[in-house]
């Protein structure tokens, strides 16, 4: 088999280890395709490391795969799965990862302590709540308040909830100050679309882009917008900051960039944003996808008014 997935050595030792019957051998091939497929479609290239599988060229560090990157195959199924297959399917990719875990052939499964979500009518509650959210945002402009950058990712992911790649791969031409909306036709795992974007984020953007630091950073080109010592952002780097400021903040749990989209969503919800605007700012296939990050019970009072 070719593919990313079905090249590697992990499909080789599974294929080599696993105990399953042979007519199951074949059910598990199907779903791991799928698991392939959105590989591909986030851009993964070159040899699969689950263990180095980011990297940041500004600390020369790898990052292994994490749940932030699961959340976002567990969208995926939602949006192009009916709910058993969605189900199985996420059966499949963490018993796969278990396998690979048991032989030493991957450090760290990071579906092993999470409940298979299809099983239930809504993801978990991953929202930050409103305190958390004016921790994080008072941390980052106390580690960066000259260019604050920092706190502009925090007000740009809770507003608009990009991806983490689409984050990283954002450049300035997609910034439509015209329109008040932010083009999405980089990094994405979906058709282009676009995002709107809040008076707030445009008047701290517009102070951004002037800054000497961002001029000199670009040099008039259309470079991406988050850097760091001459390199861009990369979704290594993403978790990396946001783990820094939650501990900088005393946050006790771990933040990760789709804990922030789940909180844009809330944040939307609570200002009595209907559905369907939420589902078109998340970028979502389906409307059940959207309905999964809003149960009623959230307590989130609009911090960025």
């Amino acid at each position: 088999m070719k593919g990313t997935l079905f090249s590697s050595i992990y499909f080789q030792k599974w294929v080599e280890l696993n105990t399953l019957k042979s007519n199951t051998v074949t059910n598990y091939i199907g779903h791991l395709k799928v698991f392939e497929n959105y590989l591909d479609l986030v851009g993964w290239e070159g040899e699969l490391d689950f263990d180095k599988f980011y990297y940041s060229k500004i600390h020369d560090k790898h990052a292994p795969i994490d749940l932030d990157f699961m959340d976002g195959f567990i969208e995926y199924l939602h949006d192009n799965k009916t709910r058993s297959q969605a189900k199985l399917g996420f059966t499949v990719i963490k018993s796969f990862m278990d396998l690979l875990v048991d032989y030493d052939l991957m450090e760290y499964n990071p579906l092993r302590h999470f409940k298979n979500p299809f099983y239930y009518e809504s993801f978990r509650n991953r929202a930050l709540s409103e305190e958390e959210c004016l921790k994080l945002l008072k941390a980052a402009y106390d580690l960066d308040p000259f260019f604050q950058q920092y706190y502009l990712i925090l007000l740009l992911q809770t507003t608009c909830g990009l991806r983490a790649k689409e984050l990283c791969r954002l450049t300035v031409s997609q910034i439509d100050f015209e329109h008040n909306v932010i083009v999405i036709d980089k990094g994405r795992k979906t058709k282009i679309g676009t995002v709107r974007m809040t008076d707030a984020l445009q008047k701290k953007l517009l102070e951004y882009m002037n800054h000497p630091y961002f001029i000199a950073w670009t040099k008039e080109n259309d470079k991406e917008l988050f850097f760091m010592i001459d390199n861009p952002f990369t979704p290594a780097d993403l978790n990396k900051l946001l783990d820094k400021l939650r501990r900088n903040a005393r946050i006790s749990r771990k933040v990760t960039n789709h804990d922030l989209r789940a909180t844009m969503a809330y944040l939307l919800y609570k200002e009595g944003t209907d559905y369907k605007s939420i589902q078109r700012q998340l970028r979502h296939k389906k409307l059940k996808t959207t309905l999964g990050y809003l149960p009623i019970h959230v307590d989130l009072n609009g911090y960025l008014d």
